[in-house]
């Protein structure tokens, strides 16, 4: 349970890692915002307020934005460009554009452009005019009367006073006639030249939408108006001619419908600058609204990625919140199993037990206090006697000691857990016979329940007591009575390493149970590596020296080292080194840093060869 409950957790945090990702990269598309609309002239500046410093934070800010229902209809220019007017004209009315007015508009209706005028119809010469239909050239021949010539034949006058009859015609109604005409003329010119100018179309962003309309509006007025002058003046030349004067009625009322247009829009700006704060505040609504629906397709990605990962999470989570309550009970299990395991009178009673199994009774421990204590007496003493155990005692107690600690925890209230035992070279200063009680007692407590299994490959599974057990020794017969003698048990829950130092450090080796050798063969071993330290080559010679012809051919070497051939001074540190104790061989090399691997191997192999024994080391240094 705790292994898929981890595994639960390492999945939670693998999802949790990939939506982490995900999710930074939405929050990187996002913050481009900033970058596109923020800086320059800092119009949408304020959109931002609160949201520059965190991407994160403009992230969440653009997905909790309510979406409209609808596109928007503006983009993201137009709204700039209000803000900016507001800004503009902040705390400033504009003034409303007045009614455009021509006051002489009605001289176009004017039925005298339409009639035929003429002069005196009682005259001599009315009919002859009006017959020739040629008034307006006499009219102009009068113009240039004379008092001698007549204007029109170009001769002198005669007695029958003709241009008194012509004036005659031309009589005060036809005059009047024409002074009228020249009064709605000059009257319509004037009111012409007195049409308002109105730039504001010009000067005001908003309004110029209406400017393009108004110009060309009021270019045809005063092509109008301009083309009625010119037909009023035709007029006053020429009386009898008939016109029609063209009406501007129409582009008046066109122009005043723009100025409406654009007093509305003042007015609704007006009324904006009134409350420019609630303006200011809507447009930024308004930019948000608009941000959130141009990234809405990424919002619904990301949104559909984050029910992904809540889904998946929340899964795990139950299953961890299962499982969590499951290992719950469990510990429950194990506090209350706990209590029975937790026992310090048996744990007194179980190592002082173990003490008269090896046949130590003269001391024995006891309980100390409340605490889960323990103290060493003898017999019915309280005194102290700590102080007079011997080595090999105390390292008795220490070792049984430890192996009911490993058994259990000394506070009831902690829960046993996973153990890895490790235990380094607990047989020194113990005789033969503790030593193989000791070992006893440790294949009994650390070592595994085995059983017979026709499917494993060793024939075995095993039943661990703890995680792992770790040996170390140095001592060969130790090492024999903690090694499976029986092949499959030992392949089932066994592995051997050799841990060797060198001058380069120190190595760990897999080590077979066929290649375990003798103290002797390992001090040959020793002495064949070159990387074995100078100070345990030179000891390793030194054993081996004093095994071979001390135990095994009896001989005195005194003979052979004071031959000849060892005077030389190249042996001499040789034959300190191998007459010293070993105790201080390593410092002794190291001070004087006498040893050479070379002539130490010269050496020995004269040692050999001198007493006959030349075979014996060809066969140990393994030389042909």
């Amino acid at each position: 349970m705790y292994i898929e409950n981890q595994k639960l957790k390492d999945e939670k945090k693998t999802e949790e890692l990939a939506y982490k990702s995900t999710k930074s990269r939405y929050i990187d598309l996002i913050w481009k915002i900033k970058t596109l609309y923020t800086g320059g002239d800092r119009a949408l500046d304020f959109c931002f307020t609160g949201l520059k410093g965190s991407k994160e934070t403009l992230f969440h800010h653009v997905i909790s934005v309510k979406l409209l229902p609808n596109a928007p209809t503006e983009d993201i220019d137009q709204i700039k460009k209000e803000i900016i007017q507001l800004n503009q004209y902040k705390g400033t009315i504009i003034p409303k554009i007045p009614e455009f007015n021509f006051i002489a508009q009605s001289i176009e209706n004017q039925h005298l452009f339409e009639e035929v005028i003429t002069g005196n119809p009682n005259s001599r010469v009315a009919k002859l005019i009006d017959k020739l239909h040629n008034s307006d050239w006499v009219k102009a021949g009068l113009e240039l009367d004379s008092p001698e010539i007549c204007p029109f034949c170009q001769r002198p006058y005669g007695n029958d006073n003709i241009i008194s009859e012509l004036k005659s015609y031309f009589n005060k109604d036809y005059e009047n006639a024409l002074d009228e005409i020249k009064i709605m003329r000059d009257r319509y010119k004037r009111a012409f030249e007195q049409l308002p100018v109105i730039d504001i179309f010009s000067q005001i962003d908003f309004l110029s939408d209406l400017k393009k309309d108004y110009n060309n509006t009021c270019t045809l007025l005063k092509n109008t108006i301009e083309s009625n002058i010119r037909k009023i003046d035709e007029k006053y030349k020429n009386p009898s001619v008939i016109i029609k004067l063209d009406s501007t009625v129409e582009y008046l009322n066109k122009i005043n419908e723009i100025i409406n247009s654009a007093n509305e829009a003042i007015d609704i700006f007006n009324k904006k600058i009134l409350s420019v704060d609630i303006e200011i505040e809507e447009l930024k609504q308004r930019f948000w609204s608009k941000i959130r629906y141009d990234y809405n397709q990424s919002i619904i990605e990301f949104n559909n990625q984050t029910k992904d990962f809540d889904k998946k999470t929340n899964k795990i989570n139950e299953q961890v919140k299962s499982l969590t309550s499951q290992i719950e009970e469990q510990r429950k299990i194990i506090a209350t199993e706990q209590n029975n395991i937790i026992n310090i009178d048996a744990s007194i009673s179980h190592i002082n037990g173990m003490l008269v199994d090896m046949g130590i009774t003269d001391f024995k421990i006891d309980k100390y206090g409340e605490d889960g204590l323990y103290r060493i007496i003898r017999g019915d003493d309280d005194t102290p006697v700590f102080k007079t155990l011997s080595e090999g005692e105390r390292t008795i107690i220490s070792i049984l000691y430890f192996l009911e600690a490993c058994q259990g925890v000394l506070n009831k209230e902690l829960s046993p857990k996973k153990r890895i035992i490790v235990i380094d070279d607990p047989i020194s200063s113990l005789s033969n016979l503790y030593i193989f009680n000791i070992g006893r007692i440790l294949r009994s407590i650390l070592y595994p329940k085995y059983k017979k299994d026709a499917v494993s490959k060793t024939g075995y599974t095993i039943e661990p007591k703890f995680e792992q057990v770790f040996i170390l020794t140095h001592s060969l017969y130790f090492f024999y009575e903690m090694t499976e003698m029986d092949e499959n048990k030992r392949h089932t829950s066994q592995a051997l390493f050799r841990i060797s130092k060198s001058e380069t450090g120190s190595k760990i080796q897999n080590m077979h149970y066929e290649h375990i050798q003798s103290d002797y063969q390992a001090y040959w071993m020793a002495i064949r590596d070159p990387e074995t330290s100078p100070a345990l080559i030179a000891n390793c010679m030194r054993n081996i020296i004093e095994y071979f012809f001390n135990f095994v051919e009896k001989k005195d070497l005194n003979n052979v080292f004071s031959t000849a051939k060892f005077q030389q001074l190249k042996y001499q540190a040789f034959l300190r080194y191998i007459n010293r104790e070993s105790h201080s061989l390593g410092q002794n090399i190291y001070d004087f840093k006498e040893f050479d691997y070379t002539i130490f191997h010269e050496a020995l192999k004269m040692v050999f060869e001198e007493s006959g024994y030349s075979e014996h080391y060809k066969k140990m240094m393994k030389l042909k």
